[in-house]
């Protein structure tokens, strides 16, 4: 790598920064985070650069990770968008799945968020794809031009093509998108075979909704940081995106939901970069000033997952595999009615954030709890003051409602913090066979290692590890990430001897370049429409081509697998459209070595609705290894495997670049003095070893030690805590 490498993280209430040098050298540091988000990260990294002496000519890349995308989706605070769909669809959003969190709810909630898309912005389109991608309605001319003129004069800012079987034969979609712009020509627009490129029109049509939902703010944020940026002669950044990997700002721009957990999938990197390669089981664990997301590592590998939990909706996109619980910093502490205490979802966020942090804030929150039990330090990273007397006055009326002192009230707050994420803990770690008594735990941010061996011993760990870059680890995390090119396909073909040459066919038209084709112009409204389908949106005839999603980034590698003559080549994505939100964002230079293809098939037995990921070779699989596979894994994950047909639902190919500025290769070496890593608050280095209770108050995280428990440094200065005395 030549110049430096800087690794941004914005949480609730903290900025992380790390910079990473071309000789290995590695610098960090924490900053509040006040108002106005992309004016306080450049003003945070600004003097971060002039305190570490670095000129920003010799600033290579920018890394960034944000829970900007994370933040809209749960607070909901944005304006409305609109959905176009097929006439008779217009409540697929309201109806869903059906799905009943709350089982007995006497009014269950729906999942969808009505009130991001209300009825009266839903709007129903003539024209209809058939499920074989065959055009059996043309759209309408009139129709559309007359939806474009009511789209402007509402005054929407985005709006959501989502057409049936589009992931099929986008060309209806494309059309509507050319027609809308037209039209609107600042409008956002989110097509739906290219949020998703998986059937299963309920799941896709949200998570497009949403796509278009949080896309004007990302644009407007990423545009403004990209514009600072510029202006201080640094580079453009790149996005961490929810499966831990990075895109451009511009694609970030162009798809925003894949950030929906970016700042927790950098963690997760963060993590698999410390535990090594080949490790055992590793559950990781980073608290914030909102929520603690929890994390699963397998090999030195991050899990990843389907299905993203994001508050009150599940998300149909590929994730990494992190469950978070409303608990953290700024968690709100209350007595309900009938006398117990409870702790969340409610925070008091940044701002105005803990009563101890004095910026106005006067409920009783986690924070507070930990101050008066002397379980942090009068002055935090970043040179915030805690001021104890704010947190006294913020507690009180909850010992009063409790009837207890003071002390007993903060020892409640942090009892119940440690059970609900220990309940978390363990419920994310058995539903993916993973036993806490043969794992380790890794504890990050800046408040996960206060609460780690108190979760350890309520959740069966044996051991727990803090990193020696703990408190920074998800800005560290970010940097280890690559770009990674993905396509998606969905065959839904069986899985047997007979039909495996479908599955390979598709692998091949999967893994042939796609050469991006202009979105088709919109229908003029004097020519009526034809009756026949066009060429352009005839299905092949021996096999449904499955239509290609290619991450914006995308330089699909060159294939070894010869494409069979009778198969089509399936549908290209559309270009990015040069009139969208965030089509301003230069994109940094192509950094492309030789890329390493990894495969997974979605396989589940007939019958089924939630496939497995199996990891799938189209050269050297047949039916029988790739059933074994998924058979093997189905036994470890749910008990036990049956004897039924199974089926390949789609299949997912990805190309790292191998472009991470951060590596195993390239980490720095260990220190020669292990404690070395460990820099107190108040001056001075941490003791190699030692006994609780006691709270080490390291520059960017605390670690508490509980009794009972001792700590040692490793080799690699991490920071290992176990039960017994030192030495024992």
């Amino acid at each position: 790598m030549t110049g430096w490498a800087l690794g941004i993280d914005t949480g609730g209430t903290y900025l992380d920064l790390v910079a990473l040098g071309p000789s290995g050298r590695r610098l960090s540091a924490k900053a509040p985070l006040g108002p106005g988000r992309s004016a306080a990260v450049l003003d945070a990294l600004e003097r971060f650069l002039a305190g570490a002496g670095i000129a920003p000519a010799a600033v290579a890349r920018v890394v960034h990770g944000t829970t900007l995308v994370t933040n809209l989706l749960l607070e909901q605070d944005a304006p409305p968008v609109a959905v176009v769909t097929n006439r008779g669809f217009e409540d697929v959003l309201a109806i869903g799945r059906q799905n009943r969190r709350a089982l007995y709810a006497v009014r269950p909630r729906g999942e969808a968020p009505l009130a991001l898309f209300p009825e009266a912005l839903r709007h129903g389109i003539a024209g209809r794809i058939d499920a074989q991608g065959r055009e059996i309605a043309p759209l309408d001319p009139a129709e559309l031009a007359a939806l474009g003129a009511a789209l402007a004069a509402s005054g929407v800012q985005a709006a959501a093509i989502c057409l049936l079987h589009a992931v099929r034969n986008p060309g209806h979609e494309r059309a509507v998108q050319a027609a809308l712009r037209a039209a609107c020509p600042g409008l956002a627009l989110s097509l739906s075979h290219e949020v998703s490129a998986l059937p299963g029109e309920a799941e896709r049509f949200l998570a497009t909704a949403l796509d278009a939902y949080v896309k004007p703010a990302l644009s407007r944020y990423l545009e403004d940081l990209g514009a600072g940026l510029a202006a201080r002669g640094l580079p453009c950044p790149e996005l961490v995106t929810s499966d831990a990997t990075l895109a451009t700002a511009h694609a970030a721009a162009h798809r925003p939901l894949r950030l929906a957990m970016s700042g927790p999938a950098s963690a997760l990197r963060g993590f698999a970069l410390g535990a090594g390669p080949g490790a055992g089981p590793v559950v990781s664990l980073e608290t914030g000033g909102t929520t603690t997301d929890i994390g699963l590592i397998e090999a030195g590998t991050p899990l990843f997952t389907r299905r993203l939990d994001l508050g009150r909706f599940s998300l149909a996109t590929h994730a990494a595999d992190v469950a978070s619980v409303a608990v953290g910093g700024g968690s709100v502490a209350s007595v309900n009615a009938a006398g117990a205490l409870r702790l969340g979802p409610r925070s008091a966020g940044a701002v105005p954030g803990p009563a101890a942090m004095g910026r106005g804030g006067e409920e009783p929150t986690l924070t507070d709890a930990l101050l008066l039990l002397g379980r942090l330090p009068a002055t935090l990273a970043g040179g915030l003051r805690l001021d104890r007397a704010a947190a006294e006055r913020a507690m009180l009326p909850l010992a009063r409602a409790l009837g207890c002192p003071l002390p007993a009230a903060a020892e409640a707050v942090l009892a119940a913090a440690t059970a609900a994420i220990a309940e978390a803990v363990k419920l994310h770690a058995f539903r993916r066979g993973i036993d806490p008594a043969d794992a380790r735990l890794l504890a990050g941010g800046g408040g996960g290692p206060q609460h780690a061996a108190e979760v350890a011993l309520a959740a069966g760990f044996r051991e727990v590890i803090v990193l020696p870059d703990a408190g920074v680890i998800s800005a560290l995390g970010g940097l280890a990430g690559s770009t990674v090119d993905v396509c998606e396909c969905a065959p839904d073909v069986p899985l047997d001897a007979a039909h495996f040459p479908r599955l390979r066919a598709a692998a091949v038209a999967l893994a042939a370049p796609a050469v991006p084709t202009p979105p088709a112009a919109p229908p003029a409204p004097a020519v009526p429409a034809a009756p026949a389908a066009p060429a352009t949106l005839a299905a092949p005839a021996t096999l449904a081509a499955p239509t290609v999603l290619v991450a914006p980034t995308a330089l699909a590698a060159p294939s070894t697998l010869a494409a069979p003559a009778a198969t089509a080549v399936p549908a290209a994505p559309v270009a990015p459209d040069v009139m969208a939100p965030g089509a301003a964002l230069a994109d940094p230079p192509v950094r492309s070595g030789p890329a390493c293809v990894s495969w997974t098939a979605g396989v589940l037995y007939e019958g089924q609705a939630e496939p497995l990921a199996i990891a799938f070779d189209p050269a050297a699989d047949d039916a029988a290894s790739l059933g074994a596979r998924f058979d093997a894994r189905h036994a470890r994950l749910r008990g036990h495997a049956l004897d039924l047909p199974r089926r390949v639902m789609w299949l997912r190919r990805a190309a790292d670049r191998g472009d991470a500025a951060l590596s195993p290769a390239s980490a720095p070496e260990a220190p020669a003095a292990p404690g070395a890593a460990w820099r107190l608050a108040g001056g001075g280095v941490l003791p190699e070893g030692g006994a609780g209770p006691r709270a080490l108050f390291a520059e960017q995280t605390t670690v508490w030690v509980p009794e009972g428990w001792c700590w040692r440094i490793g080799p690699a200065g991490a920071l290992h805590l176990t039960p017994g005395e030192p030495g024992a």
